[in-house]
This record gives structure tokens, sequence and C-alpha cells, in this order.
């Protein structure tokens, strides 16, 4: 057996030892209860950054979504196959969700095909490139406020942009305005810089991302 899928049968085993090997575990309460998140996290399928792992939760806390460059599509009703509208959905409207958090980070590899339009090489038929026509206006905004800038700022500026885009496609989802509106759900977007371990809130008054700790100074501004 290769090396990799050992190892993670040896991570298996520890989790088994963790959560099953003991009388009243936690998650014999999650089995018996079944699942009560209040926390859903819409978060990039990027390797490096688990949700739960950064925010050190326990099976149960979050409820999570993953894709491409955490990208969330505006309302639409057709009846294709819509998975990330799917999973919000089941969230809010059965589970129960109180927050609904867009998890972004830096160097996005979704964003940077998008700037490098590398997507485009996957050809007419790809997922990948229809998927990223979701952040257009990410990197419309780039181009016009954005075009002398370095190619870091421009993936870091692009990835707020596309937060702040999605975050704004979420309230196309008539559930979600209504339970915005009765202060029954909350909506945020967080960006987490990588290089640094800084997680940042954006401040939608202010128009910019702020370190969710302290104040960031000299915070990059958004133009949507």
């Amino acid at each position: 057996m290769q090396k990799d899928i050992l190892t993670l049968i040896e991570g298996y085993q520890t989790f088994r030892e963790h959560y099953f090997d003991k009388e009243n575990t936690a998650f014999a309460d999650l089995v018996r209860e079944g699942q009560r998140p209040k926390i859903l996290m819409i978060a990039c399928s990027d390797s490096r950054v688990d949700p739960a792992i950064v925010m050190n939760c326990q099976p149960g806390d979050l409820f999570v979504i993953r894709n491409v460059a955490n990208l969330v599509p505006p309302y639409e009703e057709d009846l294709s196959y819509h998975g990330t509208s799917a999973a919000l959905e089941f969230g809010i409207c059965v589970l129960g969700i109180r927050h609904v958090i867009l998890f972004g980070h830096t160097q996005c590899g979704g964003i940077q095909t998008l700037l490098e339009h590398s997507h485009e090489k996957c050809g007419p038929k790809s997922f990948l490139t229809k998927w990223m026509e979701l952040a257009k206006a990410a990197h419309d905004a780039i181009t016009e406020y954005h075009a002398e800038s370095s190619m870091e700022e421009k993936i870091i500026l692009c990835g707020q942009y596309s937060l702040i885009n999605s975050l704004k496609n979420l309230k196309t989802f008539p559930w979600i305005t209504e339970r915005v509106n009765q202060n029954s759900l909350s909506l945020h977007a967080w960006n987490f810089d990588m290089s640094k371990g800084i997680l940042e809130e954006y401040d939608e008054k202010e128009n910019c991302f702020r370190a969710i700790t302290s104040p960031l100074p000299g915070s990059l501004k958004a133009s949507f």
C-alpha cells in the first residue's frame, strides 16, 4: 500500500482511538443527537487552509462548504445542479444556521488562474473556466483600479473583491435575505493571510478589510 494512503489510515486510527475507544465521548453525542452547528463556512478547496483546523474547531462545530476560490453563485431558479446553493439551503433552512462566514485566503490558486487567464487553457467546456466566471467582477475591479499593482498585490486584492462579490450574491437568496432582515442570520466575510497568520474581516461600512484581533493600519481599500 502506498505511503500516502498508509498515512491516512494511521490518522484514522488515531481519530478512532480519540473519539470511539472511550465511553461518553463528544462524538457519541453527535451520533445520538445529530448535528446542530450554528456556523456555516464557505471555504476554498485549497489543501493548506482547512477552516476547522484554522479555527481549532471540534467535530460538529462547523457546517462547511468547500469549492474552488470559495465562491458563491447568485440565486437562480432553474433545474440545474447547484451544489453550493443546495448546501447553503440545507444549512440555513434545515439546520437553522445563525452565521454564514465566507472564508477566503491569500495565495488562492483559483484567483491566480483568473488573473493569469490560465484557466482558459482548460478548453471551452472546462468546468473551472465556467466556475471562475463568478469572480469576473473581482477581475474587472483589478483591471480598473489596480492595473499598476504587482501580481502578488493583485491576487490579494482580487481575493478580497471576490469575497465582497460573494457576499452580495448571498443576499440574492430570498431565504437568506428574509432571515438577515429578521436578525436571525448574520453574514460575514473573512480573509486569512497564510504568510502572516492574520485573520481579517470585511467592514461593510468602511469598505475595507481589518484584522479581527486588532485594527490593521493601511488596510487595502476596496472599490466595488
